[in-house]
Parts: C-alpha cells; structure tokens; sequence
C-alpha cells in the first residue's frame, strides 16, 4: 500500500489516493498522458485491429472453449474415472478452473496497462497446453485437479483480460462492442470443438489419447494466437498502474454493476456443469446426448456473443446486459418444467443464446464513463469487474451440486433450478441504477 500524489496544473491543491501499486515510484505525467489510451495502433477499427480480434478469438478458443467443455469432462469423470467421488466434490474442479481464468484478471488487467501483454501470453498459453497434456495422465481426483484446475485455469487467466484489454484500445465506441463480442464468440467455437472431440474419441481411443488430442488443438490455436501477437509491441505506460483503484469501489454505479456480475455468475455455470448429467439421469438419455446437449448450448451461445452484441453498438451495452439478465431468469425458472427431449433442446438453445450476452456485454459495457472514467485504466478495472464474478463462479457450481439430487430411483434437480434463477433475478434489480446513470448521461452528452 503506497500513496500516489497527484498535483493539479495550477498548483492549488494536493490529493493523495491510496492505491495499491505494482511499483512505487510515479513519473509524474501530465494529466492528457494518463488520459489517453496506452496501446493505440494506427487508425482505430482498421485491418491490423481486426487482426488482433482474429487472435484474441483464438485466444479465447483455448482459454473459454475449456471450460465450456467441463460439463462434459463432469459427466466422464462421474460416470468412470472419477466415480467413487461426489458430484459436488467434482464440481469444484471447473467452478476453481473458471475462477482463475477470472480472478486473474485483478491481475493481469494492471499488468497489460504496464506494457507486460507479450509475458502474460506466453506464459498463459504454455501453461494451458501443459495442463491439458499433464490431464491425459492423471488417474486420480488430485492429479485431475492439479492439471485441469489449477494449470489451465491459471494459464488462462493469465491470457482472459489481456487480450480482451487489447481489443478494447483498437475501437472506437461505436464499433467496440461487436468487435468484443467477435473475440468472445471464440469460446462458444471451443466449446463445440472440444465437445465433439472428447465425445468422438473417448469411445474409440480411451480418455488419455482423447485429451491429448485436445493438447494438440490447444497448442496449435494458441500458435496461431502467438504468431499474431507477439510482434505486437505496446508502449510502456506513462506511469506505474495500480494493481487496484480503490476508489472505483467507491462508485456506487460501478460497485452495483460489479455486484449484478457476481449474481449473474453464481448461476453462470450451473447449467453448463449440470446439463449432461441432467439429460442423463433426468430424462433417461444417452451419453452421445448428453454431449450433444452441451453443443447446443454452445452453438446457442456463438449467437448470443455476436448478434445482440452488434444490436448493443446501437442500443447500449448495459442496456443489452439488463434485457439478456431478465430473459436468463425467465430461461432458468422455465428449465423446471422441461420433461422431454425437445423441451430440454429448446432450454438448452435459448440458455445458451441469453447466457452469451452475459459473457460479452459486461467487457464491453466497462468501457462506458459511467463505469471507468478512460481508456487508459481499462485494464484495471476490467480485472477488477471480473475479480467479483469469480466468486460467484467458485461458489455457484458447488452450491448447486449440494443442491441437486440424484440417487437410484430419485432424481430432483429442482432446487438447484429455483436457486439458479432467484440469484439471476437479484442480479437484475442491481443493474437498474447503473442503467438509470447511462441513460442520463446519453442525455446529457446529446444536449
């Protein structure tokens, strides 16, 4: 904990914030240094920024389409490998894998603004395909643990902010949005690539030879990723970034949104980690369907990352949020009447779809003023944003495994139903005065 000294131009008072700081010393920049974006270039939105999307998209392919897959892997590892152990002990494994991939950004976030994006992709997309490589071996609950968890989810962590950071800097207003949810759609793409490949070669190679084949993937994605960014040189920061701006925690629009994340994020995951299991135990399918449930959710989600997100460069980003956040809600109670197969595809599609926007608006809505005053802390408080629906995706999916009940002759997912769509539904009512603050500001600036 340091103090930054900021002194206005007139020299008539001296304010000190304390922040914490990724290094002690300020250089003392003028105030339009701090104000304008670190990373810029050339022309905003032209063909090297859409390049840059091209490999954030393959960024997110390995760091999102993972844990898209997890519902599946859940559903291998209860069925076979890892049987003797319970569902909710399992479901740690992902809701652990997707906090790191989130909570990092707290981190990573203050790093990208001090110029460190080349580190934070060669070590992240390294430790993704070590992990995965290391998962082909594992045999017991820990060592699953150890690889999937912990390797992965760090790995990507440390590639989630940055590269969606980067993609920030390169766009205008008007175009940001669907330039993010273009990046963000790489996810739902992972997920329908790591789902078929699991589901295709389990039966014929066995597990081990399945998940290297998805270390392969994972390195050659991230090749490609690399090729593209790393001759990418940002300028070092004017001044050294704090790790945390404390004082963002002090807005009280910011803190609702950051909170309404949270909310969504508690039930974020408890479809995807559950769906299979659902089809399986619930509705009395196949294996082959279960998987196949998690590609329509992807496929769902692919729509939801991209269309609404283009609608949002005219409509608002928030305002976009707010609307997917509600429909979630009406998505997540409906679930508890699903009882046949086209009923459940129906819900899996139409979660995907609402679940999508939940991805891509909140990184794109960030950027507003009324929640980060300039580009050049957009780092900073994207990792802060996303620090807070970490811990509701560590403690959402377990919950919901104490939650759902599945036994011989009883089944009742119900409970984890109702809890996944009150949560979602207090989420909505935190972002009406966020909302009500973008909207009077839109006013404001047009008159």
């Amino acid at each position: 904990m340091a103090a930054v000294s900021e002194t206005d131009t007139k020299g008539s008072s001296v304010k000190s914030e304390k922040v914490v700081e990724l290094a002690s010393e300020d250089t003392g920049t003028s105030s339009e240094q701090e104000d304008s974006p670190p990373h810029d270039d050339g022309p905003k939105g032209g063909a090297r920024a859409w390049l840059y999307v091209l490999a954030a998209f393959f960024i997110f392919v390995n760091a999102w389409g993972l844990t898209q897959t997890f519902g599946a892997f859940e559903e291998l590892y209860v069925r076979t490998l890892l049987s003797s152990t319970s569902p909710s002990a399992i479901s740690w494994i992902g809701s652990v894998q997707v906090f790191f991939v989130i909570f990092l950004g707290a981190f990573t976030g203050p790093l990208f603004d001090a110029g460190y994006l080349r580190p934070l992709l060669v070590v992240g997309c390294f430790l993704i395909v070590l992990g995965m490589a290391t998962l082909s071996l594992a045999t017991t609950y820990w060592q699953v643990f150890l690889a999937q968890a912990l390797a992965v989810g760090i790995g990507s962590g440390l590639v989630y902010v940055p590269s969606l950071a980067l993609v920030s800097t390169l766009f205008p207003d008007s175009t940001r949005p669907w330039a993010i949810g273009c990046v963000n759609s790489g996810g739902s793409i992972g997920g329908i690539i790591y789902t078929f490949t699991l589901r295709g070669l389990v039966p014929s190679i066995g597990f081990p030879w399945a998940v290297r084949a998805m270390a392969l993937i994972n390195l050659v994605v991230a090749a490609l990723a690399l090729a593209i960014l790393l001759p990418y040189r940002p300028p070092q920061a004017a001044h050294r970034r704090a790790v945390l701006d404390l004082k963002a925690l002090r807005e009280p629009n910011f803190l609702l949104f950051s909170i309404a994340l949270l909310l969504n994020y508690v039930s974020f995951y408890i479809p995807p980690f559950y769906i299979p299991t659902y089809a399986t135990a619930a509705l009395g399918q196949s294996r082959d369907f279960a998987f196949e449930s998690l590609v329509y959710v992807s496929v769902g989600s692919l729509t939801g990352r991209t269309l609404p997100m283009l609608a949002a460069t005219r409509l608002g980003s928030v305002q976009v949020y707010l609307a997917a956040t509600v429909s979630t809600v009406v998505v997540l109670f409906a679930w508890m009447a699903v009882h046949n197969v086209g009923g459940f595809v129906t819900f899996c599609v139409f979660y995907g779809l609402t679940s999508g926007v939940l991805v891509a608006a909140p990184s794109a809505a960030i950027s507003h003023p009324i929640l980060s005053p300039n580009m050049s802390v957009i780092g900073t408080r994207l990792g802060m944003l996303w620090m807070f629906g970490a811990v509701g995706v560590l403690i959402g999916a377990p919950i919901a495994g104490a939650l759902v009940d599945v036994n011989p002759g009883h089944v009742d997912f119900r409970p984890a139903q109702g809890f996944a769509g009150a949560v979602v539904g207090g989420a909505s009512l935190f972002l009406i005065a966020p909302l009500i603050a973008v909207v009077r500001h839109g006013k404001k600036k047009s008159t």
